[in-house]
């Protein structure tokens, strides 16, 4: 889906992206979303500030790819392959700049290093599978059950290392490094809905791909993540300032929208059970409100971002 920030307005967002992140972006099953056994964290009390917002950028490259790339077969258009593409890309551009900052080439941070190399190699294993899902669609013009569902498991295997990397390293920056008047926590409680957003537009696009009714379930479930975080946003005394309320508009803007979308992916769903197929009109519907949902989304990060 388009996203309305330039990277530098996504490089400030991530600042405060020390929420947990979830993992398993398409729907991993629970015996692969457990506890991380990493142990550099222990090395170093905290991590400098500058890679972990690196880090965050790296995290929407990749969450966004996915999603372009599940999208592709059922819009037909080559622009969410390109932008696949383009966002891995990112990625790869940010990983070096990650490396760099995370100033790897200590001994401390060896182990750091280890664990960052074996999710590159992941990642590659993802775009690679994702390359050859591309490539027998194209062929066949349909899809290519194997093929998805070796980029689901690639998919899974990337988020299910790369998502505890992220929160270990996330967690480790300095609580002092976001000090404020309260935007940094609200543009933290943002970014969890965000998250759960993001999956769930995975997830509904996944349900009708693979026809796993879990990815419906998960659909809803991360809905429901989002409806909870909302309403803990919103009674939060942070909106009800009187200087924010131009905040507080943009909130209400962005759940109605939100709620739309929700009604979209019911009518794609029921189309799908109907006819075991969604049409073009319909799939193309999701992604208008998808994109008007991310867009009101995007105006309420920016309005508690501009505070930062």
């Amino acid at each position: 889906m388009k996203s309305g920030f330039s990277r530098i307005t996504i490089g400030i967002v991530f600042l405060a992206l020390v929420a947990v992140l979830m993992v398993g972006c398409t729907g991993a099953p629970p015996e692969d979303q457990t506890t991380p056994t990493t142990t550099w964290i222990a090395l170093q009390d905290t991590v400098p500030f500058a890679p972990a917002v690196t880090l965050g950028q790296m995290h929407a490259d990749m969450m966004e790819a996915i999603e372009e790339a599940l999208a592709y077969p059922l819009l037909e258009n080559p622009e969410e392959k390109t932008d696949f593409e383009a966002k891995v890309a990112g990625f790869d551009e940010l990983a070096d700049q990650f490396v760099e900052e995370a100033a790897f080439t200590l001994p401390e941070n060896a182990k750091t290093n280890e664990e960052f190399d074996a999710i590159l190699v992941k990642k590659a294993a993802l775009a690679t599978a994702a390359e050859k899902y591309f490539a027998s669609y194209e062929a066949e013009k349909t899809v290519n059950m194997d093929d998805l569902s070796a980029f689901e498991e690639a998919i899974d295997d990337f988020t299910s290392a790369f998502g505890p990397f992220t929160k270990n390293y996330f967690d480790s920056v300095s609580e002092a490094d976001f000090g404020d008047e309260g935007h940094a926590r609200a543009a933290l409680d943002l970014l969890s809905m965000h998250r759960d957003l993001l999956e769930g537009v995975e997830e509904a696009f996944g349900y009708v791909l693979l026809g796993n009714t879990e990815e419906k379930d998960d659909f809803w479930q991360k809905m429901q993540a989002f409806d909870d975080a909302g309403s803990d946003f919103v009674k939060d005394e942070y909106l009800g300032r009187p200087e924010n309320v131009a905040k507080l508009n943009a909130y209400t803007t962005m759940m109605e929208a939100k709620e739309q979308m929700q009604t979209s992916a019911s009518s794609m769903f029921a189309e799908y059970e109907n006819t075991g197929e969604v049409s073009l009109n319909v799939a193309n519907a999701f992604e208008v409100e998808v994109d008007k949902t991310t867009t009101a989304f995007d105006a309420l990060l920016e309005e508690v971002l501009k505070e930062l």
